[in-house]
C-alpha cells in the first residue's frame, strides 16, 4: 500500500466513528444539568469549578450520577494545560455514561482549529505537553524528509520553525489522532431538557437545518474538507506541514485551477465562518431587535426555550443574560492569565437556574442581565454609571466645532481618574407667537435628550448617554462622545464595507424605524456613526419630534420591517408613559404627533407571523 493510500485509509477508518455512533443530540429528562464554557487549557480552574458544583471528588473522579456535564468548546489554545482539560473530559465522559450521566462536548472554533492545523493560537506549553521520545522519532522524519528536499535547510531553522512538540502535537489532532478523533465525534449543538447549548449562537443555518441536520452538515463539511485536504497533501509530496490559511495556496499551480478553486471555497463552509455555530456572535452581540426573529426561528426549529453559549468573553467577569433571559453568555474569561476572568458554571435543575463560580465558593448567583453600553468606554463605565458621571465630571477642556449653525463644542471631562468627551450643545430657538407653526421649525437641544429617553423606553440601545447640563451659565446638554467611530460620509469616501459580527442592514432598517417614530427631518451621512466593532450609533435629534405624520427622507433605502419583538415594544408605548419620560423636553402635542406616527408604523408595517418565519426558514 502506497503513503497516500495509507493515509486516507487511517483517515476513513478514524471518521468511520462519526457514522458509527449513536447520533443523538437530544436529551430530555435530564435533573440536573451543570455547563461551563471556553476553558483554553485554565486546568486548575476547571478543576476547582467542577469540584465546587460537585461534578468530581477530591481525586477528579465523577460523582456526579446522572448529570449532565456540557462544556461549551474552547477547551484548546492560549492557556498551557490544554492536553490535561482534554484528558480530564475524555475520562469522564466515559465515567459518566457508567454512572447514568453524560459529558456533552460542543465543538467550538479553537477545537476545530487545532484538528485542522490552523494553530495561531497555540502557545509553546501546550506544543511542549507533547514532547518526549515519540516526538523526537516524528521530528527526526519530518527533518529527514526536508532535507531530501531541501538540501541547503539547516537543522537549526527547522528546529526554530517547529518548536519542541510540534510534531506531536499535530499527529494527536489529526483525523486518526487520539485527541482529533475524539473531538471529530463531538457535536456542535446539543439540547437537553429545554435548553439549547452551542459554542458561539445560533446563525440562520439552524432555524433552516434543525437539530439534527446542523450536526450532520458541519460534520460533513469538517470531514469533508480533512479528507480533501489529506488526499492533496500525500498526492502532492508536501514535506513540510502547512497551515490551514496557507493550504489553498500551497496548492495553488500544482494542481488544475478547478481543483484548486474547489479546495479553497471549502474553507468558507459554515463549519469554519461566522455562518456556523462555532463562530457566531449574534445572540451575544448584535441588536436584540436585529437578532430576535433569527433567535426566535432558531428555538422554535429545535424546540428549545432558552440558549446557552460562550465564545464571547463577558466584560464583568460574570454570565450575562439577554433577550429577557432566552439567551444565557457563559463565556467569563475562565482563563485568568488572558482574561482575568472568574470560572463559571451554568447549573439548571429543578427548575431553577443558577450560576456557580470557582472564586464564590457555596454561592449561588443569577446571570447579570448586560448592561446597555452605547460606544465604548473603559470596562464597567455603564450608561447608567455613565449619566452619573457627565453629570458630575469636571470640565477642563472645552474646544469649537465647526458644525453648522447650532454651535456644538467638545467638552472634555475628567472624574475619578477618567477622561471622556462629550458634545455640548445649548442651541434651543424659540417657538415664537405661532407655537404650533414654530415648533415644526425648531432646533432644540431638549430634542436631544427627548430622543435618548425614547431610545432607552424602546431598549434600542443606539443614542448615546445624554444629560442635561449647564456649563459657563448656558443650559444645554452633554452627549457622549463615540471616539474611535466612523461616520457613513467618510465609509463612502473611502470605499469601507462594515465587517464587524452584526450586519449593516438590519441596523441601517431599525435607524429607518427610529427616524419615522421621531420624524427626524436631519438624519445625514455624518450623523450616523459606526462604532470600532461595526455598531450603529445615531446622533443629532435637535430637529426631531416634528408634528407631521408624513414620513420622513430616508438616508437608507430599504422597506421598513418590524420585528414581532420591537412590534411589541413599540406597542406598548402610551401617554402617560411617554409624558412622564418625554414631558420635560417636548410638548403634548410632540408626544401625541410621536404615538400616531407609532400606530401607522404598526399598522403598515405588521411584523411577519411565527407561522410565516417557519415556512420561510428565515
Amino acid at each position: 500500500m502506497n503513503r497516500t493510500a495509507l493515509v486516507l485509509a487511517c483517515l476513513l477508518s478514524a471518521l468511520s466513528a462519526l457514522s458509527a455512533r449513536a447520533e443523538t443530540y437530544r436529551f430530555a429528562e435530564v435533573p440536573r444539568v451543570v455547563a461551563f464554557a471556553d476553558v483554553h487549557g485554565a486546568y486548575p480552574e476547571l478543576v476547582r469549578l467542577l469540584r465546587e458544583t460537585a461534578v468530581i471528588d477530591e481525586s477528579l473522579r465523577w460523582q456526579a450520577g446522572r448529570t449532565h456535564l456540557v462544556s461549551l468548546g474552547d477547551l484548546l489554545d492560549r492557556g498551557d494545560d490544554s492536553r490535561k482539560v482534554v484528558d480530564l473530559l475524555m475520562r469522564l465522559q466515559d465515567e459518566a455514561e457508567r454512572a447514568g450521566g453524560a459529558v456533552h462536548v460542543a465543538l467550538g472554533n479553537h477545537d476545530i482549529m487545532n484538528i485542522v492545523g490552523d494553530l495561531r493560537y497555540v502557545n509553546a506549553a501546550e506544543f511542549a505537553a507533547f514532547a518526549g521520545s515519540d516526538e523526537d522519532a516524528l521530528r527526526e522524519a519530518a527533518w529527514q524528509r526536508v532535507l531530501a528536499q531541501e538540501p541547503d535547510a539547516t537543522r537549526a531553522a527547522f528546529d526554530a520553525g517547529y518548536p519542541p512538540g510540534y510534531f506531536a502535537h499535530r499527529q494527536a489532532f489529526s483525523a486518526q489522532g487520539r485527541y482529533g478523533s475524539w473531538l471529530l465525534q463531538q457535536p456542535f449543538l446539543v439540547v437537553v431538557n429545554d435548553t439549547a447549548f452551542a459554542h458561539g449562537g445560533l446563525p440562520p443555518i439552524v432555524a433552516k437545518l434543525g437539530l439534527d441536520g446542523t450536526n450532520r452538515t458541519l460534520h460533513a463539511q469538517l470531514t469533508a474538507y480533512l479528507e480533501t485536504w489529506q488526499t492533496l497533501e500525500s498526492g502532492l509530496a508536501l514535506v513540510r506541514p502547512v497551515g490551514f490559511r496557507e493550504q489553498p495556496a500551497a496548492i495553488a499551480g500544482r494542481v488544475s485551477e478547478e481543483r484548486a478553486q474547489s479546495f479553497a471555497a471549502m474553507q468558507f463552509a459554515e463549519v469554519f465562518t461566522s455562518d456556523g455555530p462555532t463562530w457566531y456572535r449574534g445572540q451575544a452581540l448584535c441588536n436584540q431587535y436585529a437578532e430576535d426573529e433569527n433567535l426566535d426561528a432558531a428555538l422554535d426549529a429545535l424546540d428549545a426555550r432558552r440558549l446557552v453559549v460562550g465564545h464571547t468573553v463577558s466584560p464583568t467577569g460574570r454570565a450575562r443574560s439577554r433577550f429577557e433571559d432566552r439567551v444565557i453568555l457563559l463565556d467569563t474569561g475562565m482563563l485568568r492569565s488572558v482574561y482575568g476572568g472568574s470560572p463559571a458554571a451554568l447549573i439548571l435543575e429543578d427548575g431553577r437556574l443558577q450560576l456557580a463560580y470557582a472564586d464564590l465558593p457555596g454561592q449561588r448567583l443569577a446571570p447579570e442581565v448586560r448592561a446597555r453600553a452605547v460606544g465604548p468606554r473603559p470596562t464597567g463605565l455603564t450608561d447608567d454609571a455613565l449619566e452619573q458621571w457627565l453629570t458630575e465630571a469636571e470640565v477642563v477642556g472645552v474646544e469649537e466645532l465647526d458644525a453648522g449653525i447650532t454651535q456644538p463644542q467638545r467638552v472634555t471631562l475628567r472624574k475619578d481618574g477618567v477622561e471622556l468627551r462629550a458634545v455640548f450643545k445649548k442651541l434651543s430657538s424659540d417657538f415664537g407667537a405661532d407655537r404650533r407653526q414654530a415648533i415644526n421649525l425648531s432646533d432644540r437641544f431638549e430634542h436631544e435628550i427627548a430622543a435618548y429617553r425614547l431610545d432607552r423606553l424602546l431598549g434600542l440601545d443606539m443614542v448615546p448617554v445624554t444629560v442635561p447640563r449647564t456649563i459657563a451659565g448656558r443650559e444645554g446638554i452633554l452627549q457622549f462622545w463615540v471616539d474611535d467611530s466612523i461616520n457613513l460620509r467618510t465609509m463612502l469616501e473611502r470605499k469601507l464595507q462594515p465587517e464587524g459580527w452584526c450586519e449593516a442592514e438590519p441596523q441601517y432598517n431599525l435607524m429607518n424605524v427610529f427616524d419615522v417614530l421621531v420624524h427626524n427631518t436631519d438624519r445625514t451621512q455624518e450623523n450616523a456613526l459606526f462604532t470600532r466593532d461595526w455598531m450603529l450609533v445615531l446622533i443629532d435629534h435637535s430637529l426631531a419630534f416634528r408634528t407631521h405624520l408624513k414620513q420622513p427622507r430616508l438616508l437608507y433605502q430599504g422597506e421598513l420591517q418590524l420585528s414581532a419583538a420591537l412590534a411589541a415594544r413599540l406597542a406598548a408605548l402610551d401617554a402617560a408613559q411617554l409624558q412622564q419620560a418625554l414631558g420635560p423636553w417636548l410638548q403634548r402635542r410632540q408626544i401625541e404627533a410621536l404615538l400616531k406616527r407609532r400606530d401607522q408604523l404598526l399598522r403598515e408595517h405588521r411584523p411577519r407571523t411565527d407561522t410565516a418565519l417557519r415556512a420561510t426558514g428565515s
